[in-house]
């Protein structure tokens, strides 16, 4: 319902548009009628079919689900499949895959999103295969470089067709790896708890970089088909980051980092992240035409940065000079990262921005909340006073954000 609701305001804005552009001059009766009849089509097409981005889900699901089904199928014949059986399923399913693939989005070209759909199924199964061919000959191997290996081998490819499914897939399968690769390296250090601080700061530093190469992307019009995984991706782990940070009080932060210097433990993994970083940024200023506020997000980046490195390698330092205020500066940096993407998001009219700043505003909220008023209220009134916030809040942010996506339509119409 909301979905029809947006088409019948974009069906408004055109027509207002096509008006304007017609009586300046810039286009013939001719073309704004044909301009208008494209979109009635595209419109009447999807009323009768489903809008394109349910038909890119369905098929997404779809090949989800066929490819955990191959997993579960091997998966519950294992011991009854000879080896030849193992490895002649697992190449045939990928084969079958990347072909029918190719094949409906390229060489066919009349089911592009089945055919994408396909191609994902057949990066999976390539990861699932890893695995598997591992475990049949008993490869007794550092289990995190499957996770890398399968990410080499679908980044290259989601660059090569720009498809952002790879790009998500490639991603996801090196920020576990990174994960993997981290804590293997802490586990004989100290206890798993201990962990959490230092893993915490590394995926800091891990979001920030994929966030200025999504930017990098931004600017080269080959790659800006595919910069939004990098950037939702960094954007959403720096402000995970950010907020788990508001909860972390000195002692905890001081018993994870007592056992080693992060320094020590995470050394190979941060002349690659910063040099990545560092890469981007350069090209991020190079002379071309920029995005709005693009010299503000930079060096937003830039301090994030500084402060993940300062945490990561002085902590004792940092620790015994802010031991009491460490908590109340995290909520102040958090803050200052919301208000600040939300108002990118504004200035830019980029609604992922806005989207992200409004969720993390109300986690931070509902967590304060929670942290203040638990111990002051009686439980009954606490729990109510909270619904109603809660209620309100929804209500009110609910609003504002379609306040702000209709107004990145509206104002070329109004101007």
């Amino acid at each position: 319902m909301a979905s029809q609701k947006e088409d019948f305001s974009f069906q408004r804005r055109l027509e207002k548009e096509a008006e304007h552009w017609f009586e300046e001059g810039i286009i013939t009766p001719e073309q704004k009628s044909r301009i208008l009849q494209r979109y009635r089509l595209l419109q009447k097409a999807e009323e009768k079919a489903g809008p394109a981005k349910l038909i890119t889900t369905v098929s997404i699901l779809g090949a989800l689900l066929v490819g955990i089904g191959i997993i579960l199928f091997i998966a519950s014949n294992w011991s009854l499949i000879p080896r030849w059986g193992k490895l002649l399923l697992i190449f045939l399913s990928l084969v079958g895959s990347y072909g029918f693939g190719f094949y409906f989005r390229f060489e066919k070209g009349n089911y592009p999103k089945v055919g994408a759909s396909l191609i994902l199924l057949g990066s999976l199964i390539f990861g699932a295969g890893i695995f598997l061919i591992a475990q049949i000959y008993h490869l007794k191997a550092h289990e995190p470089n499957g996770l890398l290996l399968w990410a080499m081998g679908v980044l290259p490819l989601g660059y090569c067709l720009h498809f952002k499914s790879l790009i998500s897939l490639g991603l996801i399968d090196l920020l576990i790896w990174l994960g993997m690769e981290a804590s293997s390296r802490m586990s004989h250090v100290g206890p798993e708890w201990a962990e959490g601080p230092l893993m915490i700061l590394l995926f800091w530093t891990a979001g920030l970089t994929l966030w200025a190469i999504g930017l990098w992307h931004r600017e080269w019009k080959s790659l800006k088909p595919i910069s939004t995984p990098f950037i939702l991706a960094g954007a959403l782990l720096s402000f995970l980051v950010g907020f788990l940070l508001t909860f972390f009080r000195a002692g905890f932060l001081e018993y994870g980092f007592a056992y080693r210097s992060s320094s020590n433990l995470f050394i190979h993994f941060y002349p690659a992240l910063l040099i990545l970083f560092f890469i981007a940024v350069i090209f991020r200023y190079l002379p071309d035409e920029k995005e709005r506020g693009w010299r503000l997000e930079t060096t937003g980046l830039l301090f994030l940065l500084a402060t993940a490195l300062v945490l990561s390698f002085y902590q004792k330092e940092i620790l015994l000079a802010l031991k009491r205020n460490l908590r109340l500066i995290f909520n102040l940096l958090f803050a200052l990262e919301v208000l600040g993407l939300i108002y990118l998001g504004f200035l830019r009219r980029y609604s992922v921005y806005v989207n992200i700043g409004l969720l993390f505003f109300s986690l931070g909220v509902v967590a304060r909340y929670f942290d203040i008023f638990w111990g002051l209220l009686p439980r009954s009134l606490f729990f109510i006073l909270g619904g109603l916030l809660l209620l309100f809040g929804g209500i009110y942010l609910e609003r504002k954000r379609r306040k702000v996506l209709a107004s990145f339509r509206l104002k070329e119409v109004e101007g």
